[in-house]
């Protein structure tokens, strides 16, 4: 369990916040690391399923991270962002439960829909709108900026694509 996962007494997640991974270092930063994590050898020991001649056996992997690199770091940085707006994660294929392409799609589509609104346009829908949206071209707004003059008094009916 992540610590984003984790529960307190009465059953409520406890934090608010996870990790979703990205990272900015420069190429003379990453050299360090690397010859740090080679002569400090630090590894992460792993289980993992492993090809062989009968099929696949269970054996031990050794792991470096990219969080190894932190306490190689002078400072660091975080910034605190909406979930919803900032994060749509791809790591199954399309008919997976979670995390695929289309419900990425779909947490674009909803942020995009909630910036029409909040930029006092209006929707219509013929199927339902959590399965729908609007698309912005990033050529008309990169985080929802500028959208009044395209938006204010119109309705769009999703799904629809809003663009120059």
């Amino acid at each position: 369990m992540t610590v984003s996962k984790a529960v307190n007494i009465a059953n409520r997640v406890s934090s608010g916040h996870c990790k979703v991974c990205l990272h900015m270092f420069t190429l003379d930063f990453l050299n360090q690391v690397a010859n740090g994590l080679e002569k400090d050898s630090i590894y992460h020991l792993a289980e993992k399923k492993i090809a062989s001649t009968h099929g696949y056996t269970m054996g031990l992997k050794l792991e470096q991270f990219i969080f190894d690199a932190f306490p190689y770091a002078p400072s660091t940085a975080l910034y605190e962002v909406l979930r919803e707006e900032e994060f749509a994660p791809v790591k199954n294929a399309n008919g997976s439960n979670f995390d695929t392409p289309d419900s990425a799609k779909l947490l674009v589509l909803r942020l995009h829909t909630r910036w029409v609104v909040a930029a006092g346009g209006f929707l219509t829908h013929s199927v339902p709108l959590y399965a729908t949206g609007v698309e912005i071209s990033p050529l008309c707004s990169y985080s929802g900026e500028n959208l009044e003059a395209i938006c204010r008094g119109r309705t769009f009916h999703a799904p629809c694509e809003i663009s120059f």
